[in-house]
């Protein structure tokens, strides 16, 4: 006889999951617990103070307050007002709240040990208990006042506590006392043995639990001290706790943990003997301080893995049911068939009566009995004792099976690899598979009573009576090996593939869910729904369940082409169970027990889901942002603002404050930014979502990671928003949001950008107004350019009617004369001379006329050369001797035709008054070009004057001045009588 599983025993109905020092905590003995008003807990150890959101401990240090010796605590309590108080080593008490901290030591009165345990009374007063010691501390308002025998309080072992309405309790001493009026007031005595530790709890409906060595008693004021329970001889009690449904939670010394009520005393798991400190968290979770182990979460177990420790024959199981008496039924993967009755396993294939063969299934009747398959001896029925079988001799295609299906009518459906047949009232009738049909993996029948069955290769069978429909053509996305098939009472048949996630059928049409929509594993061997509308599914991954109504809406949402998302909550490793994997291959190998647990067979073992255990969370999560990270540096944490925190984090933007703004400059990289939600229940079935608002329209479904990851954003103002569902699927929609501003490059400011358009709007201006002036000297170049044109039109016709017009005239006059006095052939000969003198001169003027206007000489050489020809000529009828000063190599200058021929007419002017008036008999005529100017002297070696002559040679010289004016040039005159004159003309040319 094996060791009884009782009905999968209350002793494994509690699960311990320990946090040590490898996941985060300073130190495995853990000496205070206590939940913050924002859900955070904190942990007390003998290496510090962290805080802990279910997932992460964050480190908070009493050694970043000043005057603060010692890091370890000894103890903690967090007051009504949201105080934290703080034990620490040599006798030092620290009250943190908000952004201050005060630290009170002997220098206020405080003894200089470590208090042992603290408690608040109704007017906001901690007191301090010292053990042994007979004082004991109460501040208020941060003065410390002793109180000791005088107050009543006697001497020995003792501790404080707190009732439900405030009242200050001690027990010490052995008597029970409660504070009131300034004193103590002794109501009860309590038997205490010698060095026995004393506890002391409240109860919830008033009074207080009391301990002494490992007699608990309950006592309530105007009744009788009643003794509780009383542990083994030689424990001692350390800590005591009542939790929500009344019972109490006992810690003891070296000899572990236990729960007391009603039922009795029951032993219940710990990470360590030694137990510390106990506290009951928000959701119902029992936090106990072990001194080495660690923080331990007590829950209700959910998953329940049964193995050989626990009785089981061997380790893999292939099939599970139960009978119709409760009794339950497995096989094993080395052919043994077991049989638990409620108290012990026994191995039925060991019995004299087995008719033998190694079980490979087995399938409740219905009636009290079970079905057997066997890999080499057939079909087995057991019902009160007595086994029957059947074998390939008796009507059976093989005596090899691989799976077994009661049907509602009472039809056994019997698999052989690739063949299938039934036995019915008595016989055994074969279903024609279509030829090919690989192995026969999975069986259901549906609400109609039609028999569905799906094979290795994907293919899915319709069964009515003995008609066969192929239903694999409808599935979309190929066919898939076939794991489990599973019926519902919505008229739904569900398919567990192997890697391909889970289908369902339904009013003919398809659909399946994969891990895209949130199905927490591809490899799907067994499903099964519980009483509460949900489906518990096993494969590859472990142990998992989605809602029924969420998979339905989900499945519909993707029949119609919509997009859909699901919820899986997975159990197994928060149960200490991390690694199980289903069986399949055979059937059932899973079922729903009649008490609503879930059983399936597992590789390691038997697998029982307590569905009993698990309830509903209505409680929405405390959703929150951590820390917030940018290029690897953080720049906003949760309460950086603590005197707990190290003085580089106090720096930070508090995460903590209503409305963060956060402002990122243009050019960060990476942003980081952490979240969390406090549910201690089952924090790695808690799910987020969470979405960059200005940017994302849609959330992203970060499943159970607690990190949103973004690259560089660009310049905008934004919104980070995160929501959080706990266990049970209950949303908290609002969430936690924080205001993010990515500053823009200085390109993208609004300021660059008006400058930019200012700028550009007054290059545009510059441009216009360039264009517009250029277009206006050009208009302005255009009419001097004409006005020059015209007035040397003017000039020449000057020229013309002045020169040119009087002589033409004089020579009309002379020829008229000459016609008159032809009888006079002297005077006539006279009037031809002069006409032939005066039309040279018309032809000469035609060509000062004309070299003046000709472009072609509009050079400095064209018009040195012709000045020097032109002296030359002019000075040669005279007699006049002349000498010219001209530079070989005049640059190639360009000089205009207004000056050409003002300069020209000055010169001529220069020499006819020299050869009318000088008397010169040498004229010199001298030219130079130099620092942008053209000089042109013309010397005689005439008489010279004094003064200015008042004659016709003094308009001559002025005329000169005037023709120089005109172009911008400079006429000189210097003169002495008998000396000679000496005219200067200065023109500044022009390129």
């Amino acid at each position: 006889m094996l060791p009884a599983l009782r009905a999968f025993s209350s002793t494994n109905d509690w699960y311990a999951r320990a946090w040590r020092s490898d996941e985060g905590l300073p130190d495995n003995n853990v000496t205070g617990i206590a939940q913050a008003p924002d859900g955070f807990l904190w942990v007390g150890t003998l290496g510090g103070l962290v805080r802990f959101d279910g997932d992460r401990f964050d480190e908070f240090s009493a050694l970043n307050v000043e005057n603060v010796p010692s890091r370890g605590i000894r103890t903690l309590l967090l007051d009504k007002s949201g105080r934290l108080w703080l034990s620490m080593d040599r006798g030092v008490v620290v009250c943190a709240q908000g952004t201050s901290a005060k630290v009170m030591t002997t220098a206020q009165g405080l003894p200089n040990v470590s208090a042992q345990t603290f408690a608040e009374d109704a007017e906001g007063g901690v007191w301090l208990s010292y053990g042994g010691r007979r004082n004991l501390f109460r501040i208020k308002d941060g003065h410390v006042t002793m109180l000791g025998e005088e107050e009543g309080i006697p001497g020995g072992q003792g501790w404080i506590a707190s009732d439900s309405k405030g009242q200050l309790w001690l027990a010490k001493g052995g008597h029970l006392s409660v504070f009131r009026n300034g004193k103590f007031q002794s109501l009860q005595d309590f038997p205490q043995a010698q060095g026995g530790a004393v506890r002391l709890a409240a109860a919830s409906k008033g009074g207080v639990w009391v301990s002494c060595g490992s007699k608990i008693w309950k006592y309530q004021e105007g009744g009788e001290l009643e003794k509780v329970t009383e542990l083994p001889a030689g424990m001692s009690i350390t800590a005591l706790k009542e939790d929500h449904t009344g019972a109490l939670w006992i810690g003891t010394a070296a000899d572990g943990l236990f729960r007391w009520n009603q039922a009795g005393l029951e032993n219940m798991p710990a990470s360590h003997s030694q137990i510390d400190y106990l506290f009951e968290g928000r959701e119902g979770n029992m936090w106990v301080g072990t001194d080495g182990g660690g923080l331990d979460r007590l829950r209700p177990r959910a998953v329940q893995l049964i193995g050989t420790d626990e009785g089981l024959p061997f380790e893999t199981v292939r099939s599970v049911c139960q009978d119709s008496s409760g009794a339950v039924w497995i096989t094993t993967r080395n052919g043994l068939l077991a049989r638990n009755p409620g108290t012990n396993w026994y191995v039925v294939s060991l019995s004299p009566d087995w008719p033998g063969g190694n079980a490979t299934c087995v399938a409740n009747d219905g009636s009290g009995g079970v079905w057997i398959g066997t890999s080499d001896h057939g079909l087995i029925h057991y019902q009160n004792g007595e086994f029957k079988n059947w074998r390939a001799r008796d009507g059976l295609l093989a005596d090899n099976i691989r799976g077994l299906m009661v049907a509602s009518n009472g039809d056994v459906w019997i698999t052989f690899f690739s063949r299938l047949q039934r036995f019915r009232h008595g016989a055994f009738e074969t279903i024609r598979l279509p030829p090919g049909t690989h192995y026969l993996r999975a069986m259901t029948e549906d609400t109609a009573g039609e028999v569905w069955a799906g094979t290795s290769d994907g293919s899915l069978f319709r069964i009515h009576g003995t008609e066969i429909t192929d239903e694999t053509e409808d599935i979309q996305g190929g066919p898939a090996s076939i794991r489990c098939l599973y019926a519902t009472p919505d008229g739904a048949v569900w398919v567990g593939y192997a890697t391909f996630g889970l289908g369902r059928f339904k009013a003919g049409k398809y659909a399946r869910i994969t891990t895209n929509e949130g199905l927490h594993n591809n490899s799907i061997s067994q499903i099964v729904e519980d009483r509460l509308n949900r489906l518990w599914l096993a494969g590859n991954g472990g142990i998992f369940q989605i809602s029924m109504s969420e998979a339905s809406k989900a499945a519909d949402d993707l029949a119609a082409g919509r997009k859909a998302h699901i919820r899986s909550v997975v159990y197994g490793r928060a149960e200490g169970a991390p690694s199980l994997q289903a069986s399949y291959d055979t059937l059932p190998a899973a079922t729903r027990s009649q008490d609503g647990r879930i059983l399936m067979a597992m590789l390691t073992g038997l697998a029982v889901v307590h569905t009993e255990n698990i309830r509903d969370n209505p409680d929405l999560p405390p959703v929150l942002v951590e820390r917030v990270t940018v290029d690897g540096q953080p720049i906003a944490v949760y309460d950086s603002k603590s005197p707990l925190r190290s003085p580089d984090i106090h720096a930070l933007t508090d995460l903590h404050q209503p409305h963060v703004s956060l402002s990122l400059k243009a050019n960060y990289r990476r942003l980081d930014i952490d979240f969390t939600a406090l549910s201690f229940l089952a924090p790695e079935n808690v799910n987020f979502r969470y979405r960059l608002e200005g940017m994302e329209d849609d959330w992203n479904d970060a499943g159970t990671d607690r990190k949103a990851t973004y690259a560089h954003v660009s310049a905008g103002n934004y919104t980070f928003h995160v929501i959080a569902c706990n266990n049970s699927g209950v949303w908290n929609d609002v969430g936690a949001k924080i205001n993010i501003t990515v500053q823009p490059f200085f390109w993208q400011r609004t300021s660059f950008q008006l400058a930019m358009l200012a700028c550009f709007t007054l290059c545009v201006i510059a441009i216009v107004r360039y264009v517009s002036f250029r277009r206006l000297r050009s208009q302005v170049r255009q009419l001097e350019q004409q006005t020059l044109l015209h007035k040397e039109r003017a000039r020449i016709a000057k020229d013309i009617h002045d020169d040119l017009g009087a002589n033409l005239t004089q020579i009309t006059l002379l020829s008229e004369l000459t016609r008159q006095d032809m009888e006079a052939p002297k005077k006539a000969g006279e009037h031809v001379d002069k006409i032939s003198t005066t039309a040279r001169q018309v032809m000469k003027s035609l060509d000062e006329i004309v070299w003046a206007v000709n472009p072609r000489n509009d050079t400095l050489p064209h018009l040195v050369d012709y000045l020097g020809q032109f002296t030359l000529d002019f000075l040669r009828a005279p007699g006049v001797r002349c000498r010219l000063d001209l530079p070989e190599h005049p640059p190639e200058l360009n000089v205009p035709a207004d000056i050409r021929h003002n300069l020209f007419l000055a010169v001529k002017e220069a020499l006819n008054n020299i050869v009318k008036h000088a008397g010169a008999n040498e004229v010199r005529l001298g030219v130079d070009v130099s620092n942008g100017n053209l000089r042109v002297v013309v010397t005689d070696n005439g008489h010279g004057f004094e003064r200015p002559p008042q004659d016709a040679w003094a308009d001559g010289l002025r005329n000169m001045r005037q023709r120089m004016a005109e172009i911008g040039g400079d006429c000189s005159i210097e003169s002495h009588a008998g000396a000679g004159t000496t005219i200067i003309f200065d023109v500044p040319w022009r390129n």
